[in-house]
């Protein structure tokens, strides 16, 4: 039976962490599959560990890293993935924009001898629905247009917060990461496909959640300026 780990990189969320917690301990205490949820308090200001560490009495596989100091997101979900036990390790948004219903319905994906498998808000299957803000699908465009042209190929969304990996390729593509805000899913994929890892892109449900970390312009100039960082450190593929 496969053992299958959630990382959830938490900042300052102990309004919005314990529902979105509730629902993924409810979801993996009816799986047919074997679960830990690793939550990694980023270095918050707020309760955010105790928030989480009330729910270990509903689920009691569920771990909390607490980080002195604020990193990021990237590193964040680093420290998770390197702590996972799990066959299968994934991370989740702690705003809950993408509920844990995702994980079985693509773990198929894995036995057809994909290494990774990554949640999309481009891709559409007729099953799956994005509500998601004009203006961040707008500039959501111009980003993926830019990545594809100057980093990664083929993928159509790289930052939507639902990715799946094969613990044994986890050394590989998390190992070299440095960097440690949210541009780090870009160092990850572009890893993956430097070591030819095979990744399935998969249409999911995605909600808008307001109070988002993200600061549109300022975070996407930054993510820019990874692309330069993440060509110069790993070379061209």
């Amino acid at each position: 039976m496969k053992k299958i780990s959630i990382i959830i990189p938490a900042k300052d969320e102990e309004k919005r962490l314990p529902a979105f917690l509730q629902t993924i301990s409810e979801y993996c205490s009816h799986s047919q599959y074997s679960y830990e949820i690793i939550v990694v308090d980023d270095g918050s200001k707020d309760s955010t560990a105790k928030a989480a560490l009330d729910l270990r009495k509903d689920f009691d596989s569920l771990k909390v890293l607490s980080l002195e100091r604020n990193h990021g997101k990237g590193y964040a979900v680093k420290q998770g993935f390197l702590n996972a036990q799990g066959d299968i390790v994934l991370f989740l948004d702690a705003d809950g924009s993408t509920g844990p219903q995702e994980i079985e319905r693509h773990l198929e994906w894995f036995d057809e001898g994909y290494d990774i498998v990554i949640g999309s808000r481009v891709l559409n299957d007729g099953e799956s629905q994005v509500k998601a803000l004009a203006y961040r699908k707008w500039m959501g465009g111009i980003f993926n247009f830019l990545v594809s042209t100057f980093l990664i190929k083929g993928i159509k969304d790289t930052q939507c917060g639902f990715k799946m990996f094969r613990s044994s390729v986890v050394p590989f593509v998390f190992g070299p990461v440095r960097l440690e805000g949210f541009g780090f899913d870009l160092e990850v994929l572009y890893l993956a496909q430097k070591n030819n890892l095979r990744i399935k892109e998969v249409s999911v449900n995605w909600t808008h959640v307001d109070g988002s970390k993200v600061h549109l312009f300022k975070d996407s100039l930054q993510m820019f300026g990874n692309i330069l960082q993440i060509r110069q450190w790993h070379g061209r593929r």
